[in-house]
């Protein structure tokens, strides 16, 4: 009887010690994902604040998180927005990935690669606003063409668009037509072909920042940026 006691003792003790191990790895898991849900909506509010972007989604990568937090540094975060606002710059399918994120300020990253489409219109106001003439841009394949009418003369102009690093970007004209009929660029009245060689965004990108990409596609132009040690306030 005694024996059997002791064994019931013993049995009681292993469960109640079992019991004490689920709840208290259980009660970490859910500290650590309450506090990830929590970082992401803080991280999503620090970037709404400089950024004017919709649906902003945030997330974290890597498990635990907790762990992540101590040591003062988040290993992977990652944030997409439908549309964004950059430096008065106005793009589509935002997607940055950002590594080595400081938790403590000034909150920041070791490395940030951004990616987003500059709608054809964004561009086209852009064109405008850089070379004073009253264009419509267009896009023929990897080309993008700007028409209207120079010194009263039907005229249009293509160039192709390259990344530049931390000059932005580079662009090269490659036909240009007055009239109808195709002519040297250099001919163009106004010195528009000079205009487009000088089209750059770089003033609308964040200070440090790289355009290592730049794709032209059937919605507008597809650029690549990247950032090393960047703060939030230099968004």
């Amino acid at each position: 009887m005694t024996r059997t006691r002791t064994s019931r003792r013993r049995v009681g003790c292993l469960v109640g010690s079992v019991i004490a191990v689920v709840v208290l790895v259980g009660g970490a898991l859910l500290a650590d994902r309450v506090t990830h849900s929590i970082a992401q909506d803080v991280a999503a509010d620090a970037v709404r604040s400089k950024l004017s972007a919709s649906d902003l989604d945030v997330s974290i990568e890597g498990f635990p998180f907790l762990t992540q937090v101590l040591g003062g540094t988040l290993d992977d975060v990652r944030m997409t927005a439908p549309t964004a606002t950059v430096q008065g710059l106005s793009v589509v399918d935002l997607d940055v990935t950002a590594t080595g994120v400081a938790v403590q300020e000034p909150r920041g990253a070791e490395h940030v690669v951004a990616t987003a489409t500059v709608p054809t219109a964004a561009l086209e106001s852009l064109l405008r606003e850089r070379t004073g003439w009253d264009l419509t841009l267009t896009v023929d394949g990897e080309t993008l063409v700007a028409g209207g009418a120079a010194a009263g003369v039907p005229a249009s102009v293509a160039f192709t668009v390259a990344p530049a690093g931390a000059e932005g970007l580079t662009a090269a004209v490659t036909s240009a037509s007055l009239a109808g009929l195709s002519i040297d660029a250099s001919l163009l009245p106004d010195g528009l072909a000079s205009r487009f060689t000088e089209f750059d965004v770089a003033d609308q990108m964040p200070a440090g920042a790289q355009i290592t990409g730049a794709t032209v596609e059937a919605d507008g132009l597809h650029l690549v940026v990247e950032l090393d040690d960047v703060t939030v306030d230099q968004l």
